[in-house]
């Protein structure tokens, strides 16, 4: 997994545009555009190219435990051909045969107890897959583009200096936008 570093100087402003702009602005352009970069860093996360990067992880643990459950049915199948085997023999022989298949059968019981990691992982995967699930729609929804998106191809410093919004007014950064700046 990629970590990415941000250091204090990569949420600085330039000194030149600091200068340009109002002290109690500039803290809001320096807001707005750490938030830009930290959209961008997320949708980074669930996003490569086309494909959804949780989808895809949570798709791979599912077929993990597609194969698990396979595996331990073939596994257990094969446990049913020996132990009827077993009983056959213990059935035709004499008290040596006998106490060797008890032990063949006492050997199998171990293997279906063993089996049951199945199905208590599958339990575990599954959560983890809920989870991954839950974890991408929230980043999605936070990602989605709102009705301001507009307003944001616009300069940060255009965007803050509107001044009041009238009634019906659009390009006005919105009081839900100020708060999110600030969480």
């Amino acid at each position: 997994m990629q970590r990415k570093v941000f250091r204090i100087e990569q949420t600085m402003m330039t000194s030149e545009r600091r200068r340009a702009v109002p002290a109690p602005t500039h803290d809001l352009i320096a807001a707005h555009d750490l938030a830009a970069r930290h959209k961008k860093d997320l949708t980074a996360l669930i996003h490569d190219g086309e494909h959804r990067r949780m989808t895809l992880a949570a798709g791979e643990l599912g077929a993990a435990v597609e194969s698990m459950e396979k595996a331990t049915h073939d596994i257990l199948k094969s446990a049913e051909g020996i132990d009827a085997q077993a009983r056959a023999l213990s059935a035709a022989g004499d008290d040596t045969v006998r106490a060797l298949s008890r032990g063949i059968q006492k050997q199998l019981a171990d293997i279906y107890e063993a089996c049951n990691f199945q199905d208590l992982a599958g339990q575990r995967i599954a959560k983890v897959i809920e989870l991954l699930g839950l974890v991408e729609r929230h980043l999605s929804a936070m990602l989605r583009p709102t009705d301001t998106a507009a307003a944001e191809t616009k300069a940060p410093e255009d965007r803050l200096l509107n001044g009041p919004k009238l009634d019906g007014a659009s390009g006005h950064i919105s009081q839900q936008e100020i708060d999110r700046l600030f969480a």
